[in-house]
């Protein structure tokens, strides 16, 4: 759908066009994880297909673009249009997953999502509102995925993890290893935790520093990024600085080691870039399965995912 407008109004915007590299690369592989699972354990009775959107915003994203101007001969307009988000991507998904759960903490997004599930009465949508990593820990706490031990049960499920920044706990991450029978992309905010990290560690304040133990799970990331050196002042007292050590790549690679003490499979990521070339985010997928031939497909289908979309 596309309007026009000369000024902008208050519709959910987002991201350039990394965005949809992203979107279409999450869609891909979903579209991949139900064709591979459609017919397991058996034709008769297959496992059912969960979908979780951690932070689903409104289900549509709107994009805008400037046309007209001096070469074209008429005013600059702006062209507004609604795209699909990840949840009417994921709505469009064949084979259909069986159940779908969209989280989203801000009330307008959140109401947009009510009357998309309203409009999908037969795709067994639940809508909830509030915090994601809260409402992810009550889900995974409560009846079919409670009764699912070291990953044997009914159920398989596929989560989106697009916070909006910093936002995903690490206790998150960890319910989600937990269930051994969960992939998960998970866009990693690879931009915002280079910023956060300062060139000296005085310079990281207490909150930046308790939202990075949560990103990394753990509070050693202060000695293995940041290297302290001790001096004497000139009155001969110790003088100890600790300076960052680690370039944004550094700052991935290990990301993707602390992934990987909770999942057994962590892939390399797919860069995600600004329209000035510069890596703001790297998308992982992940993933805790005890089977060693479902961490080979998942691997296949990640392999295919990034082939399709690195280039991008």
């Amino acid at each position: 759908m596309t309007t026009t407008s000369t000024t902008l109004d208050q519709g959910h915007r987002f991201g350039g066009a990394w965005t949809e590299v992203k979107l279409e690369a999450v869609s891909d592989y979903c579209e991949f994880f139900n064709k591979v699972l459609v017919d397991q354990p058996t034709a008769h009775k297959p496992f059912e297909r969960w979908y979780f959107d951690a932070f689903a915003g409104s289900g549509t994203r709107r994009v805008e673009r400037a046309e007209g101007g001096l070469f074209e001969g008429k005013p600059v307009e702006i062209q507004t249009e609604d795209m699909a988000g990840s949840v009417l991507k994921a709505l469009k998904v064949e084979p259909a997953f069986h159940k779908l759960a969209f989280i989203e903490g801000h009330r307008g997004r959140f109401q947009s999502l009510e009357k998309i599930k309203e409009s999908h009465p037969e795709r067994g949508i639940t809508c909830l509102h509030g915090d994601a990593n809260k409402k992810l820990a009550e889900i995974f706490s409560s009846s079919p995925w409670s009764n699912q031990k070291g990953g044997r049960g009914s159920c398989r499920g596929l989560c989106f993890l697009d916070p909006y920044g910093m936002n995903v706990d690490w206790s998150t991450l960890k319910t989600l290893a937990d269930t051994q029978s969960v992939d998960v992309w998970y866009l990693f905010p690879l931009d915002a935790v280079s910023r956060q990290l300062a060139g000296k560690l005085d310079r990281v304040d207490d909150n930046k520093q308790r939202r990075l133990d949560e990103i990394f799970g753990t509070r050693q990331w202060r000695d293995e990024i940041y290297k302290t050196e001790t001096t004497n002042d000139l009155f001969a007292d110790l003088i100890s600085t600790s300076t960052r050590q680690f370039d944004r790549g550094q700052i991935e690679r290990y990301a993707k080691s602390r992934l990987n003490s909770i999942f057994r499979y962590a892939s390399d990521p797919l860069p995600l870039l600004n329209d000035s070339g510069r890596q703001i985010f790297s998308l992982f997928c992940l993933s805790n399965s005890a089977s060693d031939p479902a961490i080979g497909l998942i691997q296949k289908g990640v392999s295919w995912v990034l082939k399709k979309h690195s280039a991008r």
